[in-house]
This record gives structure tokens, sequence and C-alpha cells, in this order.
């Protein structure tokens, strides 16, 4: 890389940083801007970005196979090293004619599962031997660094053979009570798909997958988790209502029945995150629970989706909590301003009423 670029987007990298920025956008003929608590901030001090700046960062964190496919698929995501010392995912898209980059700085640590504000409930899946976790919520919202957290815990404190199967790996583990195994899809296996067949059919007692639309994934994970092993999903879906729907919908109508039967059967927990702006600045997360229970084996065996948010909304007890409930816990806490939770509630009249009880 050019002396004169190394030098731009490392002063770019420590800002962000500095300023603990989620995320870097560099477009062309704009200057750096940086995510900061769910607003963009300019850094005018630094140069407008270039067609050239972008090319010679490209060129150089890209290899052969990874430029071919960025000219075919005009877009591609992948993790890069920084000097051993700091991790981002990178982002490489077009837009106008012209190549962008997104960038997300990974933190170098795992957080502690306890410490992400999470209910206990979601702690006690750790000790789960078999089922499905499902982490949803779109993009932003921290999904990955839940998956990790939960699948650290288990690396401390039990013996297994764990599997992750991402596209980019953005967390790194070592080995610790366990033997935890990361494949990366496009380099280490051609698919999810495939990665999962061969786990099925091998002494793999943890499972995490990523994001996916390869249509086929959903009905194995579900016979993975109900073959007495655990799988950890990450979804893009918005709520727990949601998240089963589109599992369910993943099976031709042909197979509803089937499909509602091994959810019912091996789903164990959802959780559906937002990432909300701090009094003060920061963030912090909120989350939608649903811990499932025979009650709720019945609404999904049954196909009755719809009525899981009453039970969401009345089951403090199993350690379940709404989206809303979560945001209004928060205003009162006084962590969150109650004008900025409502724009993250399902129902915002409803979460009005809570916040203010």
């Amino acid at each position: 890389m050019e002396a004169s670029t190394s030098l731009i987007i490392s002063r770019i990298l420590t800002t962000a940083a500095k300023r603990r920025a989620s995320n870097i956008h560099l477009t062309v003929n704009s200057y750096p801007a940086l995510r900061i608590d769910e607003e963009l901030v300019e850094l005018n001090e630094e140069q407008v970005i270039t067609n050239d700046f972008i090319k010679t960062l490209a060129d150089d964190w890209l290899d052969e196979k990874q430029k071919k496919e960025l000219e075919e698929k005009k877009e591609i995501i992948f993790v890069k090293e920084i000097a051993k010392q700091l991790r981002i995912k990178v982002s490489l898209f077009f837009q106008k004619g012209f190549l962008s980059a997104l960038l997300r700085l990974i933190p170098p640590q795992i957080p502690p599962l306890i410490n992400l504000g999470l209910p206990k409930s979601v702690y006690a899946l750790t000790e789960k031997k078999s089922g499905l976790i499902i982490v949803s919520g779109p993009f932003g919202s921290g999904r990955s660094t839940t998956v990790a957290s939960i699948i650290e815990e288990i690396n401390k404190s039990r013996k297994e053979n764990i599997v992750t199967i991402d596209r980019p790996i953005e967390y790194l583990f070592s080995n610790k009570a366990s033997l935890v195994e990361q494949r990366e899809v496009g380099k280490d296996v051609n698919s999810f798909t495939d990665a999962l067949r061969y786990a099925q059919q091998n002494d793999i007692d943890v499972i995490a997958l990523g994001v996916s639309e390869e249509k086929e994934l959903v009905p194995l994970v579900l016979e993975f988790a109900n073959s007495g092993r655990l799988a950890i999903l990450t979804m893009e879906t918005n709520s727990v209502t949601q998240t089963v729907e589109e599992i369910l919908a993943s099976f031709p109508p042909s197979e509803q029945q089937r499909a509602q039967l091994l959810l019912s059967e091996g789903l164990l927990a959802i959780i559906t995150q937002r990432v909300v702006p701090k009094i003060g600045g920061g963030s912090i997360l909120a989350a939608e629970v649903l811990i499932v229970t025979e009650a709720v084996r019945s609404l999904i065996r049954e196909g009755r989706t719809k009525q899981i948010n009453t039970i969401l909304q009345s089951s403090r007890a199993d350690g379940m909590l709404s989206l809303d409930q979560s945001l209004a816990e928060l205003v009162k806490a006084g962590e969150v301003l109650i004008d900025r939770a409502i724009e993250y509630a399902n129902d915002p009249e409803n979460f009005r009423s809570m916040a203010k009880a």
C-alpha cells in the first residue's frame, strides 16, 4: 500500500477507536464518516475520499480470489487484520459507479456474556446440551457479539467439540475446556449447507452458524438441533414472532406440520436485539427474549404463532421479555430517553404506557 494511503487509513481507524465509533464510511467525494451513537459524524479534518484511495485500499487488502469475487458480484465482505493488533470487518461495494467501503472495528476480546446486559435466562442457555438457540436483529445490533459470548462461555466451562461457520469470521477463539474449530464459507467450505451436512455426520457437539440466505439451511439446522446436539443460528429478523414465521416459511407448504413439530421440539430460545443510544453517549442493548416453555411449544406446534406475543409479555417469571418491556426498563433506569426508545418499540403506544407506569 502507498505510504500516504496507509497513513490516512491508520489515522482514521485510530480516531474511530478513540471515539468508540461502530462503523466507518468511506465514500468517494465525501469526507470519512463515523457512526457514533446512531449519528454520522464527518471527519472534515481529513481529506475528501478519492476513487484512487479506495482502489488502492482494495488492491492491497484483497487477494486475487477476492478481487475476482468483487468484480463478479460487485460487493464483498471480509475481515482484515492490521499489524496483528486490529481486526476490522470490511464491506466493499459499488455506488454511483465508484467503489465504497464500510469498516467495522472488531473488539480484541470477546466480552463476557454476563456483561452484555441480557436477562439472566440467556446466561442459563449456555448449560444446554441440545436444541436450537436463535440470535436475531438488524445489522449492527450486536448479534455476532452475543453469539461469540455464548460460545466462549461454553468453551470455558464444558468439554465440547464446537464448530463455528461464518462468512467472514469475526471473533477468534482459542481452545480452553473445549475444542473450537472455525470454518469460513468460501475459504474452508463451499457453503453453510455443506458445512452443516458435514457436521451432522461427525463428532460435533455444538455448531454456530452466521447469517445465511441458503434455503436448505434452516431445515438442516432443525434436524441437527433435534439430534441431541446444540445449534446456535444467527438471523436478520426483527422480532420473535417474525423469526418463528420465517423459519416455518423456509419449509414448503406441504411440510408445514413437520416444520411446526421440528421447531416446537427443538427450539430453546430466541433472542432479538437492538442497540439503543444511551443518555450522555454510548449505547446499550435492548432485547426481546423468548424462552421456550410447554405453552410456547404448544402454540408453535399448532401454528398459532401470533399468540406468542401474549406469552412474551406475561412470562417474566420464566425469563421472558418483550422488546417494549426491555426498552421501558431502560427508560425507567435513566439509561435511555423515552423519545429515543420509542423509535425502537414494536407498539409505541403500549411502550409509552409501560415506560410511564
